[in-house]
């Protein structure tokens, strides 16, 4: 499954943030994804996600092991950027 994200057009904390992607890696089709720009079934046993944020971009390929692992511990502590609690303004970009 592919998936593509653009953070940027929500403006939820950061817990928030985790916690609705850790349900759709839980759950991915039947969970409501309003940051979710794209979604696609591609018949791959692995899901990509592409991750926009703040001028972020993070690809993720992960196996269901991984997927169980970032839905429990949250996407922000695998990235290679401080990723801040809060977000002052909301973009669209």
């Amino acid at each position: 499954m592919y998936v593509k994200i653009n953070r940027n057009v929500c403006d939820h904390q950061l817990a928030i943030c985790e916690r609705c992607l850790g349900r759709f890696l839980q759950n991915p089709m039947g969970y409501e994804r309003q940051c979710f720009e794209e979604l696609v079934d591609d018949g791959s046993e692995l899901l990509t996600i592409d991750l926009h944020t703040e001028g972020h971009d993070v690809r993720m390929v992960l196996d269901e092991e991984q997927r169980k692992l970032l839905a429990g511990e949250g996407w922000a502590q695998f990235v290679d950027f401080a990723v801040p609690m809060y977000r002052e303004t909301k973009e669209q970009d």
